[in-house]
């Protein structure tokens, strides 16, 4: 698949594709992160679901369309790798994924009756953009269920060393790559400024509040303390050296606290091609 890479218009993904961020993102599934629009779904539909990761959630939203035909896009040629995978090992048959440009979809007009998107639309700066590439494949009435999510409002409790500033860290990163870390409580407005109707939004919270759970998260924050991005951070004026390591040993600190717990809330929203 990797013959079919070209280049992108999307921005590089602030996340990045090392295998911390895949185990992070195999830990997704449809009927978490999708539910809010799993009702919206019956079977025989044709859907595309834009950057589809390793294909964790894929697989849920294949099956739940199934026999109708699943599509799946992404960027990265090894992303693309591992959702067939996924979707070979969870015996579907219904699916095909294919490396692709989310603002250039190799894909014709009304063509599907259902995309989705999980963080997908707040790394990309034109917003707009997207949603009008989106809504050129949907058929007339096709749904689109996208979910976001609100940085500004993770919660750790307790706050040792300010663990806040490493997801106000995060923010500006995404920001300054022409993201927007707060998508998730703007869908609504984006939806409707580009035509959907019928929009609806609501919100959920991820959050780790067990051992195993925030010890990943542990795990998971640390990435943003190491190169690549902690360089990018350092580099851009975002973080200074001193709080870098301030941050890494307060994770390590809160991680055996027996209070810790942590949160992350996400906005998602519905909405119709008229």
């Amino acid at each position: 698949m990797a013959d079919n890479i070209r280049e992108s218009s999307t921005p590089n993904y602030t996340m990045g594709f090392d295998d911390a961020q895949v185990q992070r993102l195999n830990q997704s599934t449809a009927a978490i992160l999708a539910a809010y629009l799993l009702p919206h779904l019956q079977p025989g539909m044709r859907m595309l679901d834009i950057g589809c990761g390793p294909g964790s959630i894929s697989v849920g939203l294949a099956a739940a369309v199934g026999p109708g035909e699943f599509y799946g896009i992404d960027m990265e040629a090894s992303q693309v790798d591992l959702a067939t995978a996924a979707a070979r090992e969870a015996g579907l048959s219904n699916t095909r994924f294919q490396v692709a440009d989310a603002l250039d979809l190799p894909f014709s007009d009304n063509h599907f009756d259902a995309v989705h998107c999980s963080s997908f639309l707040m790394y990309i700066p034109d917003t707009m953009a997207a949603l009008a590439e989106i809504k050129r494949v949907l058929k007339p009435g096709g749904v689109l269920g996208a979910r976001d999510t609100m940085v500004e409002h993770d919660f750790y409790e307790p706050n040792i060393g300010d663990l806040y500033g490493i997801s106000e860290m995060f923010s500006a990163v995404m920001t300054s790559n022409g993201g927007h870390p707060q998508m998730g409580r703007e869908l609504r407005a984006r939806f409707t400024e580009a035509g959907f109707v019928d929009v609806e939004s609501t919100g959920s919270v991820q959050s780790w509040g067990s051992p195993s759970g925030i010890a990943f998260l542990a795990n998971d924050l640390l990435r943003y303390l190491d190169p690549p991005f902690a360089d990018t951070a350092i580099s851009r004026g975002f973080a200074t050296r001193e709080e870098i390591e301030g941050w890494r040993k307060a994770l390590e600190e809160w991680k055996d606290h027996p209070g810790a717990f942590a949160g992350r809330p996400y906005g998602q929203a519905v909405g119709r091609k008229p």
